[in-house]
C-alpha cells in the first residue's frame, strides 16, 4: 500500500510491502508484528515500533534499489527521525500503522 502522510509540515511518501518486516528486523533486531499484537506491550513500545516502521516504509518508497535499503542502519534512522518534532511524529503514528496494516494483516490470534 502506498500513501503520502503528513508529519508536521512535511509530506512523507510511505510504501508498505511484504519485505518491510524483514528490513525492520534487520535494523532494529526485533519483530514489529509481535510487539504490535502483544497484550503486554505498552503504548510507548508500540509508538517506538511505529516510528521505526515509518522510517522503513519511507525508505522503501524513496529508494528503488533493494541493496540501498539493505544497507540502512540505526544511525540512518536517527538522522531521518531528527527532521521531525516528537509531537508531530507521535501524532502521525496511527496513520503510519494504518499504512503498514494496509499491506499486512496480523496473524496472531487472541489467547483466552
Amino acid at each position: 500500500m502506498y500513501k503520502a502522510i503528513k508529519i508536521g509540515d512535511k509530506e512523507v511518501p510511505m510504501l508498505s510491502v511484504a519485505s518491510v518486516d524483514i528490513y525492520y528486523k534487520r535494523i532494529f533486531r526485533e519483530d514489529p508484528l509481535s510487539i504490535m499484537t502483544s497484550k503486554t506491550a505498552d503504548d510507548g513500545e508500540k509508538t517506538r515500533v511505529a516510528f521505526g516502521m515509518g522510517f522503513i516504509m519511507a525508505k522503501v518508497a524513496e529508494l528503488k534499489d533493494r541493496k540501498e535499503i539493505m544497507a540502512l542502519t540505526f544511525d540512518d534512522y536517527i538522522e531521518w527521525l531528527d527532521q521531525f518534532s516528537y509531537g508531530d511524529y507521535v501524532g502521525a503514528a496511527a496513520e503510519i500503522i494504518a499504512v503498514y496494516y494496509g499491506q499486512k494483516v496480523p496473524t496472531a490470534k487472541e489467547k483466552n
